[in-house]
């Protein structure tokens, strides 16, 4: 099975009025050493399996092209570089955000966005309409030594099994308050949505762990979030007359769901027996549970190179 991707992009702005941002390239080689511990490790299970494609230094145009290349095998983004509230900006740019979060929202296993420059929180809306469920974004400027701190220790818990979002948010926060008494006040309680509340000048160094609602809080402490599941998908797809037994199959479901539900009628009302009602109660259920064997066994990701061969003959019923 292909692994899931973490793109990661670190870009210097060609604007010469931003400041060049010097702790940039030590940012982008933790992180990527951060992901190479389940190689280094010789695929220790303490370590999350993931592609790390190297974009130490991208133009905005990459994005869309990882996009295509990697499309549902991508769970986490993160940006590192010069933004303000309506753009990142890249080595070729800026990127206006609202496209960019059009394009993450075609990436539909996309789970978490990271975006480590000065004053995104006004992003954060773009992304939450566009099928991202977490967003961790900055109030107000952040310098560059503080922004590469966070992301370090931040993707060094991310990374092990030890820790979910929240453990390595608050893990990461709690290091920064450790090396900067300034940060104290910073809170690391998760935020749902409300979009009410604007940067303020005194906001410096402020890092915020946003999510869309309350129903998505319980992938903050999924240690195994960005797993693609092949039992559990997002999306069934349940393989109808694909081959002769197949059609068999389905047949046989709507023939015995049929024949459940008369069974349990005729007993009921015109006969008044319970033990031959639970006949048909029976069958009802043998249907239902082909039903969902047929979802588990037939179904793949949204994206079929997701899953080998090897693993669709395991799980199909009838290979």
């Amino acid at each position: 099975m292909y692994r899931p991707v973490v793109l990661s992009y670190f870009s210097q702005s060609d604007d010469s009025e931003q400041d060049y941002l010097q702790f940039l390239e030590d940012e982008y080689e933790s992180i990527a050493e951060a992901w190479e511990q389940y190689q280094i490790q010789a695929g220790s299970d303490r370590y999350f399996a993931v592609d790390f494609p190297a974009r130490g230094s991208a133009d905005g145009d990459k994005v869309a092209e990882d996009i295509r290349n990697y499309k549902n095998r991508i769970v986490l983004f993160h940006f590192s570089g010069h933004a303000m509230s309506k753009h990142l900006l890249f080595k070729d740019g800026a990127s206006n955000a609202r496209g960019i979060a059009g394009l993450l929202g075609e990436a539909q296993n996309l789970k978490l966005v990271v975006l480590n420059g000065c004053a995104t929180y006004d992003q954060v809306k773009l992304l939450f309409d566009n099928n991202v469920k977490i967003v961790i974004a900055t109030k107000g400027k952040v310098s560059d030594g503080i922004a590469m701190e966070f992301a370090d220790t931040f993707y060094r818990a991310l990374s092990t099994r030890d820790y979910t979002i929240r453990g390595a948010f608050e893990h990461a926060m709690n290091e920064l308050k450790r090396q900067h008494a300034e940060l104290d006040t910073v809170s690391t309680q998760p935020i749902v949505w409300r979009g009410l509340v604007t940067d303020a000048e005194e906001d410096r160094d402020r890092w915020e762990l946003h999510i869309k609602s309350t129903k998505y809080e319980q992938e903050l402490d999924r240690a195994d979030w960005w797993q693609i599941s092949f039992v559990t998908p997002t999306r069934k797809d349940i393989a109808l007359g694909h081959s002769p037994l197949d059609k068999v199959m389905n047949a046989l479901i709507v023939v015995l769901l049929a024949l459940g539900v008369a069974i349990i009628v005729y007993s009921v009302f015109f006969k008044e027996d319970f033990m031959l009602a639970f006949v048909g109660l029976t069958a009802t259920a043998l249907a239902y549970f082909f039903v969902k064997n047929q979802q588990r066994y037939k179904t793949l990701e949204l994206n079929p190179e997701l899953v080998d061969a090897a693993m669709i003959r395991k799980a199909s019923m009838f290979s």
